[in-house]
């Protein structure tokens, strides 16, 4: 049987631990955006300095993203290499792909 300061105590754990919960996507976020702006700030610096950053793809990977019709291999086998998520994977592959591109107009 629940007690009157039972339900009290549960009520004050639910609670601290939404309020945590909360603070910690809050921090998340925070640290996302700070991310993105020195990421964005490393480009430029790099970009002004005219540095390039060589590719992590292999040579497989390279030679497997130029056939259009391949892509999404290209994207398993980069992932399966480093083990990157779906969507670095992928933009990894789609920023290769587009500069090749540029390269052949």
């Amino acid at each position: 049987m629940v007690t009157a300061t039972d339900g009290l105590i549960y009520a004050s754990c639910l609670f601290v631990i939404v309020w945590v919960i909360l603070s910690l996507q809050s921090s998340i976020r925070r640290l996302e955006q700070k991310i993105k702006r020195i990421d964005l700030s490393l480009s430029l610096l790099l970009n002004r300095m005219e540095i390039e950053i060589p590719s992590q793809l292999s040579d497989q990977v390279k030679q497997i993203a130029l056939d259009p019709y391949r892509k999404l291999e290209a994207i398993k086998l980069y992932r399966g290499e480093t083990g990157a998520s779906l969507v670095e994977a992928k933009e990894a592959i789609e920023e290769f792909i587009e500069q090749n591109q540029e390269k052949w107009r």
